[in-house]
């Protein structure tokens, strides 16, 4: 039994113990999919007749108010199902639900949270022809007509495609530079499938998710009424950007099935596989492989509930979603990779699901952001959230080993001069001889905020040959580190030498 998290509540624990049994019952229509290529249209039915569309929507409209865990639960296990399955229901929850339950009005909620609710299908409409990991140069124009707007463009990729009866589209509102820097030319919008002017352009042929509608869209002059606008009319960037959590969180929920899949079949087959009269599976190689298929899952499995949790409380989820979205979708590779290799050559025939599995995997790196741009989120966010704890060390040499040594007491300089300045550097190169000082370094040891004569002092130093500056496109110095002439002025050259004893005694030093 995959283990209940002890943070779930009882509801959610039932929930995972209800959709746990109807998984376990239909993986062979799962496996039917691989071969038919059908949409699974009845078992789609079952998930809305079983209310679980209604995980994250309030009560009061017809939902079960279980939050993003709840949703992860559902995700988890239609995953192990098939793929088309949980991408119709996760789609849905992060391409219309999410986005109506944040910024919707109380008119917007009403008229489309019961419908989805029930089993309505949504859509999210980001990428564009032109446009992918760069959102916010979205071309798909809305202009305001009356209280109407119309829209006129193309996306690309979109899930659901002619499945969805609502989709999440953004749209550019304002062609102002002022608009675009403050990232105000964006809009917001529901739209219905029946929609005037909005067709349905191109399904595409996938490597994976099999029986599962992705294509294009157009929208041609296509009439939306005013009610489609979410939020106020520029704020569309706030409404995606905010989504982008519960998205990637999701999305990696819906790796969670088929990775524990995989570690079932290549346990299964390994315990069954005689090679050499003894099974597989008493291989230590194999044994290792399936060793490190059960730390990915427990791994990836924390990353995404945690995450989730921290969602429902309100918390700030950025690292944690992008985490979870990032070691999921390369997790999950890896785990098919290694479940074929345990099952040799029956893992890649399509007779077992892995290999279905295995299809699916790469687009895990691509859909709901890239690998590329998690990295990128998690390397701006990592540098904000743990800034205090990333903040360098102070290192002077310590007064009877004579050794650079990190310090919690500074040695302050009095009057920003040439001298002291440049006496500021040279000791900074006795402890970190092949790095630059920052300009916060260097601020942060002087006694006063002297800031704009140190400045000054730094320019001067450098029309010398004294100092070499770094400066930012602005003109503003950045870092700075004395050259070989400032080190000479600094101090004697006797200042600059260490030796360590053993090295004194081998060269007589």
């Amino acid at each position: 039994m995959i283990e209940k998290l002890p943070w779930l509540t009882e509801e959610q624990k039932e929930l995972a113990d209800q959709v746990k049994a109807f998984a376990d019952a239909n993986l062979a229509m799962g496996e039917q999919v691989i071969w038919t290529r059908e949409f699974p249209s009845d078992l789609l039915a079952q998930v809305a007749e079983k209310g679980w569309f209604g995980a994250p929507i309030p009560k009061e409209y017809g939902g079960k108010n279980l939050g993003v865990t709840g949703c992860c639960i559902i995700a988890e296990e239609l995953s192990r199902i098939c793929a088309a399955l949980t991408a119709a229901y996760s789609v849905t929850m992060f391409g219309g639900v999410e986005q109506l339950i944040k910024f919707g009005n109380a008119e917007q909620k009403q008229r489309w949270l019961p419908q989805i609710a029930k089993g309505k299908l949504g859509g999210i409409c980001i990428t564009e022809p032109g446009v992918g990991s760069d959102a916010a140069s979205i071309e798909t124009t809305a202009r305001k007509d009356g209280d109407d707007y119309i829209l006129n463009g193309k996306k690309r990729f979109i899930t659901n495609a002619g499945l969805a009866d609502i989709y999440c589209l953004y749209a550019r509102t304002s062609d102002s530079p002022e608009d675009r820097r403050k990232y105000r030319h964006l809009s917001a919008f529901i739209v219905e499938r029946d929609t005037p002017g909005f067709t349905l352009e191109r399904i595409n042929e996938l490597g994976g998710w099999i029986g599962l509608p992705n294509g294009y869209l157009d929208f041609n002059d296509a009439k939306i009424p005013k009610i489609s606008l979410l939020g106020e009319e520029g704020d569309g960037w706030k409404v995606l950007v905010d989504g982008l959590n519960f998205e990637r969180n999701l999305f990696a929920a819906g790796m969670l099935g088929p990775m524990r899949e995989g570690i079932r079949y290549a346990v299964g087959h390994s315990q069954r596989r005689i090679q050499f009269n003894q099974p597989t599976i008493d291989s230590e190689i194999n044994q290792f492989k399936i060793a490190d298929m059960f730390a990915r899952l427990a791994t990836a499995r924390l990353l995404v509930y945690h995450a989730a949790h921290l969602m429902d409380m309100k918390a700030d989820a950025v690292m944690a979603a992008t985490n979870a979205k990032l070691y999921a979708s390369e997790a999950y590779e890896r785990q098919m990779i290694d479940a074929m290799q345990v099952m040799g050559g029956d893992g890649w025939t399509q007779f077992y699901p892995v290999e279905a599995f295995m299809r699916d995997a790469k687009v895990n790196q691509l859909g709901a952001g890239t690998s590329e741009v998690m990295r990128m989120v998690l390397f701006r966010q990592g540098l904000r959230v743990m800034s205090e704890d990333l903040t360098m060390p102070y290192r002077k040499i310590h007064e009877t080993l004579n050794v650079p040594i990190s310090s919690t007491t500074r040695s302050k300089i009095a009057e920003v001069t040439e001298k002291s300045v440049l006496q500021m550097m040279a000791d900074d190169y006795i402890v970190n001889p092949g790095l630059h000082m920052t300009k916060g370094d260097m601020v942060g040891l002087l006694q006063t905020t002297a800031e704009e004569k140190l400045v000054s002092v730094l320019a001067v130093l450098e029309t010398k040959g004294l100092v070499h500056l770094l400066r930012d496109r602005k003109g503003r110095i950045t870092h700075g580190k004395a050259s070989f002439k400032g080190l000479k002025k600094a101090k004697p050259s006797e200042a600059y030498r260490w030796y360590p004893e053993w090295a004194k005694k081998l060269l007589k030093l």
